[in-house]
């Protein structure tokens, strides 16, 4: 096995023999300066660094923001990559026929873009989802016979499941059909990460070719967190913050907490708050619920990744506030919550991530939907801070052994450069 030097190092003789013309698509990564910290970017970044021919290839459409990308800002800044953005027509809601167009537009658009490539790339790196996006390059790479691995991010059609209110039954049905598609797509793959164990599992079912199945988690750049920590931020001396980072939508169990702090406001704890930092569809209906019931809610809205650091760690509890039937494994914030140090209470019912609360003993498990013990549990660890401690310190010790992306992606670098070219 060959080492890999380390980047201050620099490039050696046996690493520039290693060059490859690397085509990453991308439909929904972050670029460098806008808000998030994607996966995918900083593969990019990565690979560029240690020598690769790196092409990034994401869309005009920011699909967490719903807004369409600045492309002459975009074309005044440089990258240690090359940067194609391809047209997608936009969409507003998360679920909706204007996003199927949006994608499929895509797809079609991304179709004329890998026709006209002169040199085709030695492999192909491709996010999971888009639907569309991952099966017509797939089917390129399979046309010209080029390495594909593929990075499984979510497993759709399921993650809609809860979005469908049917029996599951008749939900299965009506999905069949997209499951059938997931399993031709899946069967693409020569080579298949992704950020869970469970999403590979999923794979693993109909794709018996793939050369490695490498769950990574999505993680976070420690060093990066850690130097965004500085950042000042105003907390009262006696406040007690419960913290949730992400997306207000239907996977996202976020009115349980908002009960469980109005019951404990109830009961007399004037200090203790929700801390939210996100956005989606849903915060309306969020904000208006937190104000029936006067429920101690900090709505911060959609903040940049460094911003949200110093808040994060200023933290004294973590929500992973998932719903009932969602598909959601290990996500991004769990790489963030576990990098500030935090206890975590987790609804997820994925069984790899409340194995992993459990058995690390970072926190605790609840039922989604449960708000009186989940306020149970926030206010056992409001009145022990010791145990608050202990679950933080085994927080970051697992931040340090499995969701640091300076360590942890260097396998995905090994399978991008293990391939072997045409």
């Amino acid at each position: 096995m060959r080492v890999r030097p380390s980047y201050k190092e620099g490039m050696d003789e046996a690493l520039i023999s290693t060059k490859k013309d690397v085509l990453l698509v991308a439909p929904f990564t972050n670029l460098p300066g806008e808000k998030g910290f994607n996966r995918f970017s900083y593969i990019a970044n990565k690979l560029s660094e240690i020598g690769h021919n790196v092409t990034l290839v994401t869309s005009s459409f920011k699909h967490r923001e719903k807004k369409f990308r600045d492309q002459k800002a975009i074309s005044e800044r440089s990258f240690p990559y090359n940067l194609v953005i391809i047209p997608e027509l936009g969409y507003t809601k998360n679920v909706g026929f204007d996003r199927i167009w949006s994608h499929r537009h895509f797809a079609k658009q991304l179709t004329a873009y890998l026709n006209v490539i002169e040199i085709k790339p030695d492999v192909i790196y491709c996010a999971y989802p888009m639907m569309g996006a991952a099966y017509e390059v797939g089917k390129f790479a399979k046309r010209n016979k080029i390495p594909f691995i593929l990075d499984i991010q979510d497993v759709w059609p399921e993650s809609i499941k809860n979005t469908l209110k049917f029996p599951d039954p008749l939900t299965d049905t009506l999905l069949y059909p997209l499951t059938m598609y997931a399993n031709r797509i899946y069967k693409l793959a020569d080579s298949v990460v992704g950020v869970s164990q469970s999403y590979i599992a999923r794979v693993e079912k109909v794709n018996d070719h793939a050369k490695n199945f490498l769950p990574v988690y999505i993680g976070t750049d420690l060093n990066h967190f850690d130097s965004c920590k500085a950042l000042k931020v105003m907390k009262k001396q006696n406040e007690f913050w419960i913290t949730y980072v992400g997306t207000f939508s239907y996977s996202y169990d976020i009115p349980t907490v908002i009960r469980a702090v109005a019951k404990l406001k109830k009961k007399g704890f004037d200090h203790i708050v929700f801390k939210v930092m996100g956005d989606g569809p849903f915060r309306a209906k969020y904000e208006e619920l937190a104000t029936e019931l006067d429920a101690p809610v900090d709505f911060m809205g959609h903040l940049s990744y460094e911003q949200m650091i110093p808040t994060l760690v200023r933290s004294d509890v973590a929500a992973n506030a998932i719903s009932k039937g969602a598909q959601q494994s290990i996500t991004n914030k769990i790489g963030d919550y576990v990098a500030a140090g935090l206890p975590i209470l987790n609804s997820s019912q994925n069984k790899e991530f409340c194995d992993i609360v459990t058995s690390r003993k970072l926190g605790y498990n609840y039922a989604p939907g449960d708000a009186n013990t989940l306020a149970d549990l926030i206010e056992s660890l409001y009145n022990d801070s010791d145990l608050r401690r202990a679950f933080g310190a085994n927080s970051r010790k697992l931040a340090e052994e499995k969701f640091d992306r300076r360590t942890s992606y260097q396998e995905i670098y090994s399978v991008v450069e293990g391939v072997s070219i045409r």
